[in-house]
């Protein structure tokens, strides 16, 4: 009787394990797809900050009296 409960404690583990790995491997491959995505979309918000804050010098150094002058 210890032998075959044994044996089933085994399988079980076996199974749990097997499947485990199984996740983790596919959570490996999402992260690092998630990754890229995020290094994409980090490059692009600096881009845009950098134009916003460029913009913002432009009217607080240019606009005068509430008129805003024309940019070449």
């Amino acid at each position: 009787m210890e032998a075959v409960l044994a044996a089933l404690v085994t399988a079980v583990g076996g199974i749990i394990t097997t499947l485990l790995l199984k996740v983790r491997k596919e959570n490996t491959n999402d992260h690092a797809s998630v990754m890229e995505i995020l290094r994409s979309v980090g490059g692009k918000v600096e881009r845009i900050d950098s134009k916003l804050d460029s913009h913002i010098d432009w009217h607080l150094k240019e606009a005068t009296r509430g008129e805003v002058p024309k940019r070449n």
